[in-house]
């Protein structure tokens, strides 16, 4: 991923919790969304996907599980955790969009942004394919 970050929403929300100003409560779902524009800053516009039977795709069971992440890591590049198992679109009924990055929100539709990020390269689900994320694949970052 080139560039990631987390939605603003989710910066206020943290930034308050972290200087005492208010409690934090983790999302209740958690789903993927792909995007076919996304910006290099949080505060950029997101488009994300439509048509062909694109609808977003639950992580987990779409409840926001410890059990739907890997552990924490450290290294060189940051805090992340990785999806703990594969997160997979709905099968494309026509042509999708290149997908140039993707989000994780709180609700399958609308909702909160609460991570994004960019793919190295765009990428296409032409119709008959499926879209996923295999476990591991999806690498949430603090930097």
């Amino acid at each position: 991923m080139a560039t990631s970050g987390r939605g603003t929403t989710t910066d206020t929300s943290i930034l308050q919790f972290v200087l005492g100003k208010a409690t934090y409560t983790a999302p209740a779902g958690c789903y993927a969304a792909l995007f076919s524009a996304t910006p290099t800053a949080d505060n950029g516009t997101f488009t994300e996907l439509t048509g062909g039977a694109y609808a977003r795709a639950a992580v987990g069971a779409g409840t926001n599980l410890p059990a739907d992440w890997s552990a924490t890591t450290t290294d060189a590049t940051g805090v992340w955790k990785t999806n703990a198992a594969a997160i997979t679109f709905p099968t494309a009924s026509a042509g999708w969009t290149a997908a140039t990055g993707y989000g994780l929100y709180d609700a399958s539709s609308a909702g909160t942004l609460l991570y994004w990020g960019t793919f190295g390269s765009a990428t296409t689900v032409g119709s008959g394919a499926t879209a996923s994320f295999a476990a591991g694949a999806l690498k949430v970052t603090e930097a």
